[in-house]
C-alpha cells in the first residue's frame, strides 16, 4: 500500500519527517515541497486538479510534503476521493497555535524563493499583520481543499503528538516505533506549550479563521473516536 502523508506547516511534520527517513529509508520516500501556498488561490487549485490526473502512481511507497491533499487523489467533479490501495494521513494543529508557530518560524528562518515569505521579510510584517493576512487565513483548510476529513485514513493532532505517533504505528505497521526528535520546534516554545497574544487580536483571528476551527474540532472528534477504538481493542 502506498502512503500519502500531507505535512501541514508547523504541525510537527518536520519531526515526523526525520523519523520516517530513519524508519523506511530516504529512497522509499518522495518529498513534495513545491510550496503551493506561495501561489495564488486560482493557480494553486488548478495545479491541484491537473496534478491529480498526472501525479500518480510513483515508485516510492511514501509521499510526504507540503501539497494540497487532492493532488494525489482523484477528482469526481465536486470532491477528491481516495485512490485504491493508497492511505492518506495528515496532522492538524489548533489554528491559532499553528499560526503563531508559523510566524515565529518565519521570523528566525529564511525561506528564500517563497513569494509570501519574501514579502513578509521585506515589509517586516508585525504579528498582527501576519495573523490577519489573507495569505495565512484558514491555511489548514486551504491544504484540504475539496478533500473531506473523512477521506483520511488517519488524522493526528499536534496537541496529542505522542499518542498520535503511537496510534499511527498501530494502524500502519511499517510506521511502528518511530523515533521522534522535536528539532524544529521554537527554542522558546516546545510542542504542547501554548503561545498567548492580545485577546482582541485573538478574537479577530478566530472570526477570520472559522473554516480552520471547524476542521480542527472535526479532527479532534475523529481522533478521539479512533483513540477509544484502539484502546478498547487492547492496542493502546
Amino acid at each position: 500500500m502506498k502512503i500519502v502523508m500531507l505535512h501541514i506547516p508547523k504541525a510537527a511534520g518536520t519531526s515526523l519527517k526525520k523519523a520516517l527517513i530513519d524508519k523506511v529509508g530516504v529512497d522509499n520516500i518522495y518529498f513534495d515541497y513545491h510550496r503551493p501556498m506561495a501561489k495564488g488561490d486560482l493557480v494553486r487549485k488548478v495545479d491541484c486538479l491537473v496534478s491529480s490526473i498526472i501525479s500518480m502512481p510513483r515508485s516510492e511507497s511514501l509521499i510526504f510534503g507540503h501539497f494540497l491533499a487532492g493532488k494525489y487523489a482523484q477528482f469526481n467533479g465536486v470532491y477528491f476521493r481516495k485512490r485504491q490501495r493508497t492511505a492518506y494521513i495528515t496532522f492538524l494543529r489548533h489554528p491559532l497555535q499553528r499560526a503563531l508557530s508559523h510566524f515565529f518560524f518565519w521570523k528566525r528562518t529564511a525561506v528564500t524563493g517563497h513569494r509570501i515569505w519574501e514579502k513578509f521579510h521585506r515589509d517586516n510584517w508585525s504579528l498582527e499583520r501576519f495573523l490577519l493576512s489573507k495569505e495565512h487565513t484558514n491555511l489548514q483548510a486551504k491544504f484540504l481543499w475539496r478533500f473531506p476529513l473523512t477521506q483520511f485514513d488517519f488524522i493526528g493532532l499536534t496537541e496529542y503528538f505522542d499518542d498520535s505517533v503511537k496510534m499511527l504505528g498501530h494502524l500502519f505497521p511499517v510506521l511502528k516505533d518511530l523515533s521522534i526528535e522535536t528539532e524544529n520546534s521554537n527554542p522558546e516554545n516546545t510542542v504542547g506549550l501554548n503561545y498567548t497574544i492580545d485577546s482582541d487580536l485573538e478574537s479577530e483571528f478566530v472570526r477570520r479563521n472559522q473554516l480552520d476551527y471547524v476542521l480542527y474540532h472535526q479532527a479532534m472528534d475523529i481522533f478521539l473516536t479512533k483513540k477509544i477504538q484502539i484502546f478498547e481493542n487492547g492496542l493502546f
